[in-house]
């Protein structure tokens, strides 16, 4: 099968959707990737890259063309101008394209803009598109960015019927997604659950933290550290939790951290709260394998209540319990695989939760039931399979 696949991120940037077309080329499908520069998170083009300078055309089998697109920087204004550059860059490339495709997938992570070339390429060729919605729009405006500007919003919602309306299949990242897309009046023969897959982490070369120590209870987030994750409530818990033998490690880096590491300083809990910074991915794994429990954490909002992050599928993958100050749908999966305590985001919840986790006999069997639960539904076997169905049934 042909398959283009619309992405304003890819290799060298870390988007599953690297791995995505990697699998896919491997099981000898012929993959394009039409793209950006690399710039993100850093906000400017990487070293090496420039529209210029010549790039890799390949990349383990997987074909790349990338279009010219401004760097975001650090400002909304950045954002707007990164986001219609590609659109335009993109559908230029359309515009020239002589290649026919089978289907064209999208990766959609904010901003949703990305649907567009794929629909000037339907428009095109007549080509079946499938819209990957990891990001909901204008929710993620109005919750992550705090824009309710009524005309841009209005802007936006026309963009989204667009992408929707012409997109042959919706793969929704949670049912909540599903369930808003459905009350948006779209048809429901459209859309289909499809949550992130995780890689299998190898741990055949493990080995413990250095930094773990052996009379704490250890807990552990790892991912972005921005606002929408509500880091602050694990400060205010560590201090509540003062001299209780429990301790944070935060591992990864955002525009949050600065302020929460300053907000650590204030409430004396530098000691009970560890930023560990970037590390790699595997580095990532050996830190949730090896905790006592794994954190999760959202702001309370209906959007993040809808979401299902990937971060709990690599928990679940890891084998972690996991201890989850969040509601929706990531505490229904939590309880339905029985692999730790979900509780709503608020101080004094979270603290009797890592009491209660701290205390847990069962914790083996939490463990067990995560990676039971990640077998059962969040492989990148059964996953990409499930893709490669859904393309046959839409294609032409």
């Amino acid at each position: 099968m042909k398959i283009l696949v619309v992405s304003q991120y890819f290799y060298p940037e870390n988007f599953r959707v690297n791995t995505l077309c990697r699998e896919l080329a491997d099981r000898g499908h012929d993959v394009t990737v039409l793209t950006a520069y690399p710039q993100y998170p850093i906000g400017r083009i990487y070293d090496g890259y420039g529209f210029d300078v010549p790039y890799e055309k390949e990349w383990h089998g997987v074909k790349i063309h990338r279009v010219k697109t401004y760097p975001r920087g650090k400002t909304p204004l950045g954002l707007l101008h990164n986001c219609i550059s590609y659109v335009r860059s993109a559908e230029k490339w359309v515009k020239n394209c002589t290649e026919k495709f089978d289907v064209v997938y999208v990766f959609e992570v904010s901003p949703v803009t990305v649907g567009l070339p794929a629909v000037a390429y339907k428009k095109k060729f007549g080509t079946p598109v499938l819209f990957n919605l990891q990001d909901l729009w204008p929710e993620n405006v109005h919750e992550v960015m705090g824009i309710r500007f009524p005309p841009l919003t209005y802007v936006i919602n026309r963009i989204v019927d667009k992408i929707y309306t012409n997109s042959d299949k919706i793969l929704c990242a949670s049912n909540g997604f599903v369930k808003n897309l459905e009350n948006r009046g779209v048809a429901r023969e459209k859309l289909v659950f499809w949550p992130q897959f995780c890689l299998d982490p190898d741990f055949s070369d493990a080995h413990k933290p250095e930094i773990y120590t052996d009379d704490t209870f250890n807990v552990v987030f790892t991912g972005n550290i921005g606002d929408a994750q509500g880091l602050n409530l694990v400060l205010e818990a560590a201090k509540e939790l003062k001299n209780c033998g429990i301790r944070w490690y935060l591992v990864g880096d955002g525009r949050a951290r600065e302020r929460l590491e300053k907000l650590s300083e204030s409430y004396g809990v530098t000691d009970d709260v560890v930023f560990v910074g970037r590390v790699s991915e595997a580095e990532a794994n050996n830190y949730v394998r090896f905790a006592d429990c794994a954190y999760l954490s959202f702001q309370d909002n209906p959007l993040f209540n809808m979401t299902l992050p990937a971060k709990l599928q690599t928990y679940l993958a890891c084998g972690a319990p996991i201890l989850a100050a969040a509601g929706g749908e990531s505490a229904k999966v939590i309880q339905e695989a029985g692999c730790g305590i979900a509780v709503a985001p608020e101080c004094n919840a979270l603290v009797q939760a890592v009491k209660k986790m701290a205390k847990e006999a069962n914790r083996q069997e939490m463990s067990a039931a995560s990676r039971k639960y990640y077998e059962e539904h969040f492989t990148m076997e059964r996953l990409v399979n499930q893709l490669e169905e859904t393309m046959n049934m839409v294609k032409k």
